[in-house]
């Protein structure tokens, strides 16, 4: 009897306590365009526009452990600043569990002003953005990236998830490696790429190629969508898809099925668009 109870007792399932958290919080007073840093090896971050002359960075960190295991240990997180460069680091270090488990979660929130220079690096989580003008370098390992209202040069890579970025205003760099791509706003230069995932991009009246531009997906279709008054020497492929093309503009070249090669109103700056699996949709975005 007391054996089939222990038994009993064995079986039923470790539940994890409510998760512990810590905060940590810094205001400072900046120039009219400082940086802000962020690199964490787990973290969701959120990015916000506030007050011109203000940054404000935020750091919750929780811990759930349950079953048997080490001590935990004190996460590694530090808000400095260095001149009018902001640096925030949150990382965890390394626990073990023998017997049950350790959940350890950052979630860092900076505010900074409209005009800002903004690096985060991080190993995993999604990253938000809202407006800000500046060059912005968002990087994660596994993660979502959407980003709204970004200007200036904008560079958005992650190893694993899809990535939104809309009412972009300047040049677009976003590339991952698994995952859709949705983009949007008037571009000087445009570089997307994912290697298995749908392709959107819609582009605004006013864009320019000031240097070539590239869509590609490996495994994927493409649909872009450009103003009728667009320049560009058109160079789009489905290598196993069809081409559809709905441009009721100047276009000299030729087309097929698969392939379309000339110039859209005369221009002769590249706009590559490959596909390796998947149809291109060619169409208006006005």
């Amino acid at each position: 009897m007391r054996h089939a109870a222990l038994a009993a007792l064995l079986a039923l399932p470790l539940l994890a306590p409510p998760a512990s958290a810590r905060i940590w919080r810094q205001d400072w007073s900046v120039g009219a365009h400082p940086t802000v840093r962020v690199e964490t090896n787990d973290a969701r971050i959120f990015i916000h526009d506030g007050a011109p002359g203000q940054v404000t960075a935020r750091v919750e960190y929780t811990v759930t452990v349950w079953g048997f295991h080490s001590t935990v240990r004190e996460p590694m997180v530090s808000l400095d600043r260095q001149g009018d460069a902001i640096v925030v680091s949150a990382r965890s270090r390394a626990n073990i569990a023998v017997f049950g488990g350790i959940v350890e979660r950052f979630h860092i929130d900076l505010t900074v002003p409209p005009s800002c220079d903004i690096v985060a690096r991080g190993a995993d989580g999604s990253i938000e953005s809202g407006p800000v003008t500046g060059a912005i370098d968002l990087q994660t390992g596994d993660g979502h990236i959407a980003v709204h209202g970004l200007h200036g040069n904008v560079r958005l890579w992650t190893s694993d998830g899809g990535i939104d970025a809309d009412s972009i205003d300047g040049a677009l760099l976003a590339h991952t490696g698994d995952g859709h791509l949705h983009v949007a706003g008037r571009f000087d230069a445009l570089d997307v790429h994912t290697g298995d995932g749908h392709v959107e991009a819609t582009v605004a009246r006013g864009s320019v190629l000031q240097q070539p531009w590239s869509l590609t997906t490996g495994d994927g279709g493409i649909t872009l969508r450009i103003p009728r008054d667009l320049k560009a020497l058109l160079d789009a492929s489905a290598e196993d898809g069809r081409l559809h093309v709905d441009l009721p503009i100047t276009l000299s070249g030729d087309v097929s099925h698969h392939e379309l090669r000339g110039e859209l109103n005369g221009g002769t700056t590249p706009l590559r668009v490959r596909s390796g699996d998947g149809s291109i949709t060619l169409a208006l975005s006005e």
